[in-house]
Order: C-alpha cells, then structure tokens, then sequence
C-alpha cells in the first residue's frame, strides 16, 4: 500500500463518519419531534399527586363529619344551657361542609383516575386481558 493510497484512503474515512453522526443525529431529533417524552411524566405526576391529595382529603371530610356527628349529638343533650342553639349551628354548618368537601374530593379523585387511564390507553399501555382465554 503507497503512501497516497493510505492519505486518500484516510481523508475518505472521516467524510463517511460525519456522514453517518450526522445521520445518526438528524434521526435522534426525528424521534423525539415524533415522540416527546419530557410532557408525558409531568401530567402522570400530576394526576397520581391529584389522587394521593385527594384520598388524604376525603379522609379528613370523614373526619369532619364525625365531628360535627358529635357535636350536634352533644348539643342535642342540652347541658350547655345557651350554648346548645349555637353548637346546633356550628354541627350543622359543619356537617355540610364536610359532606361537600368529600364529594368534591370524590370527584377530583375520579377524575383524576379517569385521565391517568386515558393517558396510559393513548400511549398504547393496555393491558393484556385474560378474559375469554381457556
């Protein structure tokens, strides 16, 4: 092999590994015009905090509930002499708001499963169903 054969030989080598980085990187940037992964988790974080807060919530609406449960039941005793009227109130408002907080924690909840579904459905994670199968 001359010298010149081995030059030209080298000179060529390079043009053909820029060729193929370049190739290799313009694919890379396709993929990921064509499917972004960087949005995909942030929504899936969101709705698993959504739930996660929500159930926390719904357990304290239950919470409120058997308090203001109490409440109106001690009321109810009337050994508070004028208070019993005022703490009627206060069970009651209690109650409702607590009733509402829970079925508005409820609804984020639901919610919020029902996305996360979809979302996994659109990125083609479905599940392999067994049914009908022997």
């Amino acid at each position: 092999m001359s010298m010149q054969e081995y030059e030209q030989e080298s000179q060529e080598k390079p043009e053909r590994s820029e060729y193929q980085a370049g190739y290799v990187g313009s694919y890379e940037i396709e993929q990921q015009k064509i499917y972004p992964y960087g949005g995909q988790t942030q929504g899936s974080t969101l709705h698993i905090v959504a739930i996660t807060l929500s159930s926390i919530g719904f357990f304290f609406a239950v919470a409120g509930i058997v308090g203001s449960a109490i409440v109106l039941q001690a009321a109810g005793t009337e050994s508070f002499g004028n208070l019993t009227q005022t703490l009627q109130i206060g069970g009651v408002i209690g109650l409702l708001g607590s009733l509402f907080a829970m079925l508005a924690f409820i609804a984020i909840f639901v919610v919020a499963v029902v996305m996360l579904r979809s979302m996994a459905l659109r990125r083609g994670y479905r599940r392999s169903s067994s049914r009908g199968k022997i």
